[in-house]
């Protein structure tokens, strides 16, 4: 095992080490270097299981490379000028190593008060300091591993799906497909496959920061009721394999159309299963609380943001609904099988319109806003 990943060799690691050094030399050398106290790789990468990508006799690099920026405790108004100018450093870096990168700013009082998410669970349990004060996160909540919400699951679905709205669109409009973007939707496919094992896990409270294991798991720690369990099993375990060796030589003969079908219909199974579990999970014990149970007052606010002061007459249910519930309702129904209800749609966003250009915007402007 490597140090970035499960089957990457050395010269794999000095390559992320070059790379990550560049990243913090870059921090180093700011104007804000007095307020920064370390830079936190996540991600595949910080857990040591990402994905070394194979092309020819190489290991290259494959994902992005994401990062926490860990800074000195700071008002709102900082936060957001030193935020904006990681945002540049990110254009800079991206460039110069050929490599998205992300530098998402945590100060150390907003580390103190992060909300239980899933990617908060993970970053305060699987991550590598590059550089800086080596105990940065320790001022993190201490998440309990048992109890990571169920609605992260709902969560995470609601962005695989998003995935393969993507894929159907780009299918639809019967171009033929650059190798990068067929590249990029198996991903996306395969992300949706990840997504189903995790969320069954999660129902199961068998749920790990390690794909090793979970795919050791996946067999015999079931929620039950999953739907059709072998090929959640095999097809979680084949994207866990891909994800520790990111051989992609099968792309050019990857029947890209037929799998999509078949991972649109199982999420269309997948997602009501999910979410009936997790309501009768949340009546028969109380959860640990929610990143969707917003106060009232900050759910009125997000749907008069979203919708319009008209929001706050649609009675007392709506108003107190945060938006994103909106969206898991409208997502199964832009991913049904044709032809789509975009009028039931278009209700649920509130929009007179409901033409199917128009539903697929709005879906994707407020997904982008309450992801």
């Amino acid at each position: 095992m490597g140090k970035y990943s499960i089957r990457g060799s050395d010269a794999f690691d000095a390559r992320l080490d070059q790379d990550f050094a560049r990243v913090a030399r870059a921090l180093e050398q700011s104007p804000d270097r007095a307020q920064l106290r370390a830079l936190v790789l996540l991600g595949g990468y910080g857990r040591g299981e990402g994905t070394p990508r194979i092309v020819a006799d190489r290991q290259e690099p494959f994902n992005d490379y994401d990062f926490v920026v860990v800074s000195a405790p700071m008002n709102r108004r900082q936060g957001k000028a030193l935020q904006a100018r990681l945002r540049l450093l990110e254009q800079q870096l991206s460039q110069a190593l050929g490599l998205p990168i992300d530098l998402q700013l945590y100060t150390d009082n907003g580390l103190r008060r992060a909300e239980f998410s899933m990617l908060n669970y993970e970053m305060r349990y699987g991550h590598q300091v590059v550089w800086g004060d080596p105990n940065a996160l320790a001022a993190m909540p201490a998440y309990p591993h048992d109890r990571v919400p169920l609605s992260e699951g709902t969560r995470l679905l609601l962005n695989r799906g998003k995935l393969l709205l993507d894929v159907r669109r780009t299918l639809r409009a019967g171009r033929e497909l650059s190798a990068d973007e067929r590249l990029r939707f198996v991903k996306f496919l395969y992300k949706a496959l990840l997504a189903f094992g995790d969320c069954a896990l999660l129902m199961s409270h068998a749920y790990d920061l390690s794909y090793a294991v979970k795919k050791a798991r996946i067999a015999d720690r079931l929620a039950p009721g999953v739907p059709d369990a072998p090929f959640l099993i095999e097809r979680y375990r084949a994207a866990v394999a891909l994800k520790e060796w990111g051989d992609y030589a099968f792309l050019p003969e990857y029947p890209l159309a037929d799998e999509f079908e078949r991972i649109r219909k199982y999420y269309l199974r997948f997602l009501p299963w999910y979410e009936a579990a997790r309501a009768q999970a949340a009546q028969e014990a109380a959860s640990f609380p929610s990143p969707d149970d917003a106060p009232a007052w900050k759910t009125a606010v997000y749907n008069a943001q979203a919708f319009g002061m008209g929001a706050l007459t649609w009675g007392l249910a709506l108003w107190r609904e945060h938006p994103r519930l909106r969206l898991y309702r409208a997502l199964p129904l832009l991913l049904a099988d044709d032809p789509v209800d975009t009028a039931a749609i278009a209700r649920l966003f509130q929009r007179p319109d409901s033409n199917r250009e128009a539903v697929e915007a709005r879906f994707y402007q407020l997904q982008r806003r309450f992801s």
